[in-house]
């Protein structure tokens, strides 16, 4: 399915140029994460994240012009790629880390946070780790994009702030799946919060209830994108009924 860049400005509250730039954007090529796909954004949460939190981004303070840069854009998209290569178990955990810092060699910002995540992320199961990390792993299954981070300019505030706002962010759209997959996640063993939460109605509405925690939090810096979250709440009740 096709989203537009009025979608995520009156829906989202997404900045119209950061919209423009990865609705028009065209897919890379022999990238897995955009394998077979003629769209840069469906409706999957995995692809509509990455213009929501670049205007978070951009909320705290990053010009587009550091943002949108093509060198950096493009080390995002690699990161993709491995990411998702590694989510479909062709590359080990321990490959896609190797794979993702080598991009960043020479790139680094602050070699402080870099060290800090590389420590996180190379824990056998993530759990909270500094100041990464929730207590239920199968949240932080997506925490690798956090590496887009070293690669850009952020203050010791802004890096503070944009840590807070993706456990507000990402983990909601992996919220969303794993209501979505709860069925399906459950008979195959795979990863999803509403087991680690205690499966059935009770896992459900604490689900639920970190939802609405976090578009809490969104509301700091964009009740909009908070109030989206929250309108979803109604949707995914009847996808679990």
């Amino acid at each position: 399915m096709f989203i537009s860049v009025q979608q995520f400005e009156r829906d989202m509250g997404v900045n119209q140029t950061i919209g423009r730039f990865f609705v028009d954007r065209t897919p890379p090529e022999n990238n897995s994460f955009w394998k077979g796909r003629l769209l840069y954004v469906g409706f999957g949460n995995g692809f509509v994240s990455i213009p929501v939190f670049y205007d978070i981004l951009y909320r705290l303070g990053l010009p587009l012009e550091v943002l949108l840069d093509e060198n950096h854009i493009h080390f995002m998209e690699q990161l993709m790629h491995f990411a998702i290569l590694q989510e479909k178990n062709e590359i080990s955990v321990p490959e896609e880390l190797k794979c993702i810092r080598a991009l960043l060699k020479n790139r680094i910002k602050d070699q402080n946070y870099f060290e800090s995540l590389n420590r996180y992320l190379d824990q056998p199961v993530l759990k909270p780790l500094g100041p990464f990390g929730l207590i239920h792993p199968s949240l932080n299954r997506a925490d690798v994009f956090l590496y887009v981070l070293c690669d850009l300019p952020l203050s010791e505030k802004q890096w503070g702030q944009a840590i807070r706002y993706w456990y507000a962010l990402h983990p909601s759209y992996l919220i969303m799946d794993d209501i979505r997959d709860y069925a399906r996640d459950k008979e195959e063993g795979e990863e999803n919060v509403v087991i680690d939460l205690g499966g059935g109605t009770v896992g459900y509405e604490k689900t639920f209830e970190m939802l609405r925690t976090n578009a809490e939090t969104m509301k700091e810096i964009n009740p909009m994108l908070a109030q989206f979250l929250l309108d979803y709440e109604e949707e995914l009740r009847g996808l679990k009924a």
